[in-house]
């Protein structure tokens, strides 16, 4: 049974969120199988409700997988037919010749790809320290900014209707702790891997 989650933003009809389909068919080949004992898409949908970084509920999965001897890392996937979602300005607070950047990446424990994510960020949110690391690092986007000890706002999120090979999609803005402004707005879609 499908799990939605929608803001008021999204119910008005402001917000239509981005759609990819052409980056999963590759990837749902090289999602392994379920095994014994994974877990549910539900479990995986309520382990990253209850945390503002999704790295961080990879990062548990991915140390189960190994024994907690190899860290997530972003591996960088191509932007160059990506659409800026509808709204994101607003949705972002952003004036019109604020900067926004897209970074699309794999979320791999190893050679295991976990999830692909999409996020558009606001770099003048950020510091100039960590604008750097995500332009040139596979660090994660939850761990780069930790600091800013941000929290999510949940758009959507949903287990059903979804193209082969992804488990769960998960849409969200990401807030600074310190002043409530949006820093990010992300679509994470979570592979059969990421339930073991």
């Amino acid at each position: 049974m499908a799990t939605t989650t929608t803001t008021e933003a999204a119910a008005n009809g402001r917000f239509r969120p981005f759609r990819s389909g052409r980056p999963f068919s590759f990837l749902a080949l090289l999602a392994p199988s379920a095994c014994a004992g994974a877990i549910s898409p539900v479990t995986l949908q309520t382990e990253l409700a209850a945390q503002p970084s999704a790295t961080a509920v990879l990062q548990r999965h991915c140390d189960r997988i190994t024994g907690g001897d190899m860290p997530i890392r972003a591996w960088t996937q191509s932007t160059s037919d990506a659409p800026t979602p509808p709204d994101i300005r607003a949705i972002l607070h952003l004036r019109e010749e604020t900067a926004i950047s897209l970074r699309h990446v794999s979320l791999r424990c190893g050679v295991t790809i976990l999830s692909d994510a999409w996020n558009w960020y606001v770099p003048s949110r950020l510091t100039p320290a960590m604008n750097a690391t995500l332009d040139s690092t596979r660090t994660p986007f939850g761990k780069v900014v930790a600091n800013l000890h941000f929290h999510r706002q949940t758009v959507s999120s949903e287990t059903t209707g979804l193209p082969p090979g992804i488990v769960l999609r998960n849409r969200a803005v990401l807030l600074r702790s310190v002043d409530g402004e949006p820093i990010a707005l992300v679509e994470e879609n979570y592979l059969r891997a990421a339930l073991r």
